[in-house]
């Protein structure tokens, strides 16, 4: 076979595995599984007290609004499904990274609207600590922090004491929070108006 033959041969094999031009894509198939349901927990009452500690260590200050509001919607689901005892939730919060600063009180009117949120929530119960070793990183001492703060020892220990009291630990500091729509997901939710619209619209 020569040159001219083979190169014609690859060429007929390449427009042939092509799609046509104006093919309709393969449809996905449909879901399998069934539909997910809305359950909460029955027996929650059974539990009495659900106790959390969060570990907050983040390398930018800004991340603090997003788990606040994190613990906002804990606070929020214990009183909407319970447990429905007289004292359902108990929370402690544990600052021991580049975060803390947001709790010194020469910077509140930079972070005036994270430290009033913190402030709402230790009013509702919510317990605020620092660890007094990274405060000294930072050239903090106890006294340049809000008095709704608490300087512990340090934040290792502050962790470890509340778990073997029996707080769950919520690792909000492992990593920088990230917001839930991202440019790689963010075509993959569906476009329709949020919980919080219909409810507010609802209203």
């Amino acid at each position: 076979m020569n040159s001219i033959a083979v190169v014609m041969l690859i060429v007929g094999l390449a427009v042939h595995a092509s799609p046509a031009p104006n093919a309709e894509p393969k449809k996905a198939p449909s879901a399998p599984y069934g539909t997910a349901k809305f359950s909460p927990y029955a027996d929650i009452d059974n539990v009495q007290q659900l106790k959390a500690v969060y570990d907050f260590y983040f390398p930018n200050p800004n991340s603090v609004p997003l788990v606040l509001s994190a613990i906002s919607s804990l606070m929020a689901q214990t009183a909407e499904f319970g447990p429905h005892d007289f004292d359902p939730l108990k929370i402690v919060v544990v600052s021991h990274g580049p975060e803390l600063v947001v709790f010194a009180k020469r910077n509140y009117a930079k972070y005036k609207e994270t430290v009033d949120r913190a402030a709402s929530l230790a009013q509702q119960g919510v317990r605020f600590e620092i660890c007094r070793g990274a405060a000294a990183a930072l050239n903090f001492v106890p006294e340049d922090f809000h008095g709704f703060t608490t300087v512990v020892p340090s934040g290792p220990y502050a962790l470890r004491y509340w778990q073997m009291k029996g707080y769950g630990l919520i690792p909000g500091g492992l990593t920088d929070p990230q917001r839930y729509t991202n440019s790689f997901n963010k075509n993959d939710i569906p476009r329709r108006p949020s919980a919080e619209k219909k409810s507010a619209k609802a209203k």
